[in-house]
């Protein structure tokens, strides 16, 4: 007989019952090729008696191979391997303590890469450090929970609760949400709109694939800054688009630069942040705004315009969106809640002419059914009862408080070894190193103190070897902000 007790391992200490165990691995070794088809299996009282359990085990056993067709059962005759069973290339049997299988790292056919970057790249890790000099992340302890929690817990007891626990047909988002948005973006961005002009999306970086995946082509141009949001450029490179590069300066995106390259090739469209552009926080003049609207009417080009954090302005009125000035149907508007309320909250909104959103509408479909209904009402009843407004007054008042005493404090602690000019909004603070100062290696030595800091690989454009980094300010308070700068000096 064969060693089927060093074949197959039973745990005693598994919630799954043994004899689940047993066809499990009878299963396993006849997918190996080591139990062939047309194989006699022993009979139940000698298995039983190998694996020292109750006979009834191994009879559940042998129902089980045979109702999911690995077995079948001859009477008088017994047990046998299924011959419909395809005939596998033998693998030699080794006896071993415990069974040590490598996963997968490859598929046997070829894949189409997506991106060219990891998704590490794209995502930092910087909620393990105790201090984060991050990207410009919120501080979550600020964010309206408990409100959140009360409205969730509304919407879930009311009458109507199982009717939006079902599927709906609403691929554009709740009703409810989009209503409250067209009062709300009107009210705060000057944006004119209906429901029809807007989608819910599970946060901004869904609605920038939904839209490349929609305007692109094969080989389409898009113009980028030179200095980029890196998951932006993959996701353009996902869809197929060439990207082309143009300088940022203090004043934003060059656009004189975007006028030479239209008049020379044909332009799909161009991703810009004009507001707290990232990584450098600049924002765009109102005269670049006007022409780059004016360019794209001409050329019929289409701008996708990211807004990640318009709330977040300090030194006046934040600046309209380019979408406000839309008159043409040009500028499709991304916005979300993740820095309002908290990252983990996937709510976010593509402002568009209503023929793109029913395109996306469609493409969403295949990408996620429906977004999440309970959440999405619940931010609606947050807007309508005020209470995202009421929070974003709190927040700003801090956030400005915060950069007002990080920008002291960096050029307290670091100016003799750093540039930066103060931003009028955002959360993080655009920051030139000293050339004599290694950002990576820096980053790995305060890491090892519990510290995050990117080194200027995240945000450097290819060959340029800048030495900047984003030195996000609003996750930490004064005394931590200390700490944390306490360990960069001293390392520095």
């Amino acid at each position: 007989m064969l060693p089927y007790k060093n074949m197959i391992k039973l745990d005693s200490d598994s919630r799954m019952p043994k004899y689940v165990q047993l066809a499990n691995g009878i299963i396993k070794e006849i997918s190996r090729g080591n139990l062939p088809p047309g194989l006699k299996l022993p009979g139940s009282r000698t298995l039983a008696n190998h694996f020292e359990v109750h006979r009834k085990t191994i009879i559940a056993t042998y129902e089980e191979l045979e109702a999911q067709g690995w077995i079948e059962t001859v009477p008088a005759k017994g047990s046998f391997v299924s011959k419909k069973i395809p005939i596998t290339k033998f693998q030699k049997f080794s006896p071993q303590k415990k069974e040590i299988i490598s996963p997968l790292q490859e598929t046997l056919f070829s894949i189409k890469k997506s991106f060219e970057k990891d998704v590490n790249d794209l995502v930092p890790k910087f909620t393990t450090f105790k201090y984060r000099f991050d990207d410009g992340v919120p501080d979550l302890r600020l964010a309206p929970i408990h409100v959140l929690a009360r409205q969730y817990k509304s919407v879930l007891n009311s009458k109507f609760a199982t009717k939006k626990l079902n599927y709906t047909h609403e691929l554009k988002g709740n009703i409810q949400l989009r209503k409250e948005l067209v009062k709300y973006l009107s009210e705060t961005r000057s944006i004119n709109i209906s429901i029809e002009n807007i989608m819910i999306v599970r946060g901004s970086i869904m609605g920038f694939y939904l839209l490349f995946q929609i305007i692109l082509e094969k080989g389409s141009n898009v113009i980028v800054g030179e200095t980029n949001f890196k998951a932006a450029n993959e996701i353009i490179k996902s869809a197929d688009g060439k990207i082309i590069t143009v300088p940022v300066d203090e004043d934003g995106i060059d656009v004189d630069a975007v006028g030479e390259i239209c008049k020379k090739k044909k332009i799909r469209a161009i991703y810009i942040v004009p507001h707290h552009h990232h990584p450098t926080t600049v924002s765009l003049s109102a005269e670049r705004r006007m022409k780059l609207l004016q360019l794209a009417e001409k050329y019929k080009f289409a701008i996708i315009e990211d807004d990640y954090d318009y709330d977040f302005h300090y030194e006046s009125s934040p600046i309209l969106p380019l979408a406000s000035s839309d008159r043409v149907g040009v500028v499709s508007y991304v916005g979300s809640f993740s820095k309002s309320i908290a990252p983990a909250f996937r709510i976010g909104f593509v402002i568009a002419p209503e023929n793109l959103i029913n395109e996306m509408a469609k493409l969403r479909r295949f990408v996620d059914r429906q977004g999440d209904v309970l959440l999405e009402r619940s931010i609606a009843m947050m807007l309508e009862d005020g209470e995202i407004r009421r929070h974003m007054r709190k927040a700003l008042k801090t956030y400005h408080q915060r950069r007002d005493f990080f920008c002291d404090l960096l050029q307290k602690e670091l100016g003799d070894y750093v540039e930066f000019k103060k931003p009028d909004g955002g959360l993080a603070v655009w920051t030139k190193f000293d050339k004599k100062i290694n950002l990576t290696k820096l980053s790995e030595a305060v890491a090892a103190k519990n510290l995050y800091f990117a080194d200027s690989k995240r945000y450097d454009p290819v060959g340029k070897e800048l030495n900047f980094t984003r030195l996000g300010f609003a996750s930490m308070n004064e005394k931590e902000m200390r700490a944390a700068m306490k360990i960069l000096k001293e390392r520095i």
